[in-house]
């Protein structure tokens, strides 16, 4: 599924990060599996102003992020439920705004994060 996407270094340990902070439980169905687990972004990678936000990433199974990925509209009203509608709101202008995303910055919180958690 995700072969044709290139994934930068910072993706990746963003992932592990999100899914380590998630406890490895999905979000929607709290199946836990520490191998399985998958970082949805409600808002995609043309959002890069939210991109490592916590608040715009979901950990899920690979049901219900397929689940939530064919039904774009019911991942829309779990968020708005999951989060409140200001802080719905919050996101989608923050989504919204211009801007490119520092790589080389972001390598260096997440590694530091990544060593707070022990994932690396």
């Amino acid at each position: 599924m995700w072969g044709t996407i290139k994934r930068r270094s910072t993706d990746i340990l963003y992932s592990k990060i999100l899914r380590k902070k998630r406890n490895y439980t999905c979000e929607r169905c709290l199946k836990r599996e520490e191998g399985g687990m998958q970082v949805s972004h409600f808002y995609g990678r043309k959002a890069e102003t939210v991109r490592f936000d916590d608040e715009n990433c979901d950990c899920f199974c690979a049901g219900c992020h397929k689940y939530f990925t064919e039904m774009p509209a019911l991942y829309a009203e779990w968020k708005k439920k999951k989060m409140g509608e200001k802080a719905y709101k919050i996101l989608m202008l923050r989504a919204h705004q211009m801007g490119k995303r520092d790589d080389k910055l972001m390598g260096i919180i997440l590694k530091k994060e990544a060593k707070e958690l022990k994932i690396i």
